[in-house]
């Protein structure tokens, strides 16, 4: 929808789209969409905290905090953890008796995290795929240079400043305004322009594509080790074992493949 030369896009949250056909039905289906709604989202939430929260225990053991997948497991799940607890947090919007700042803040500022540490999950989740692949390697320089903890805390605070970088024009685009059903309350929306719904595009385009291929390249590598040492023990050829290794784990490229796919025609 075009609007003052900019593209007006609502908000890919079910708690933002949801409130249109909340307000606009009669009270019991409008109360039985809010119940129904905070009900699944809060399910899932707890069940987010508890998973998260027995990572960060793992994480306790002195033999994973020796390890960069532990260093990476780590800041995954904390920010997990934190984006979750956004999720839950936008359900305030499904209150009408929310004052324009109390909105504009959950629009302007929960929303907005709440999606940056969505994509810093993604791609630690890539990066943890692609340590673990690489312990299944020999030792030598270039693997134990990117296996050591300076290089994974580099490789940490690198991804987190450029996907925040690369939400900047998110945040400063999010808008908190009046909602034309329903007088006196209020919708979260983003204007982009023609440029920067573009950019946006490409931006989420990677934030799927890159963890999902490290995850498809994290795979290949682990069958790769697997498939020499088993050609070797077996005195058979290489890539009779890569086939057979192939079959046997094959659904693990099913997932990342579906999402780089629907990431290709999003």
């Amino acid at each position: 929808m075009t609007c003052n030369k900019s593209v007006n896009i609502f908000l890919l949250g079910l708690a933002s789209s949801m409130k249109t056909d909340i307000r606009t039905s009669n009270i019991d289906q409008g109360q039985i969409i809010t119940f129904a709604y905070a009900f699944s989202v809060t399910l899932m939430v707890l069940f987010a905290l508890g998973s998260n929260i027995l990572s960060i225990d793992t994480f306790c053991r002195i033999q994973l905090r020796s390890t960069t997948v532990g260093l990476y497991l780590l800041v995954y799940s904390c920010c997990s953890l934190f984006g979750i607890l956004m999720l839950e947090c936008r359900l305030f919007q499904l209150l009408d008796s929310l004052t324009y700042i109390s909105f504009f803040i959950i629009c302007n500022v929960v929303s907005g995290l709440a999606s940056i540490f969505t994509r810093i999950c993604l791609w630690m989740n890539g990066i943890i795929a692609l340590q673990r692949s690489l312990y299944s390697f020999e030792h030598n320089p270039f693997i134990n240079r990117i296996r050591s903890q300076a290089t994974a805390s580099k490789h940490i605070i690198i991804v987190i400043i450029c996907i925040f970088l690369m939400h900047a024009h998110e945040l400063i685009c999010r808008v908190t305004l009046p909602d034309p059903v329903a007088e006196g309350k209020f919708v979260c929306q983003i204007k982009y322009s023609a440029e920067l719904l573009t950019l946006n595009k490409v931006f989420s385009f990677l934030h799927l594509f890159v963890p999902f291929s490290l995850n498809i390249v994290s795979n290949c590598l682990i069958m790769k080790s697997i498939s020499r040492r088993r050609a070797t023990l077996h005195q058979t050829t290489y890539w009779s074992q890569w086939v057979r290794q192939f079959r046997h784990h094959g659904h693990l490229f099913l997932a990342p493949t579906l999402a780089m796919v629907e990431a290709r025609f999003s």
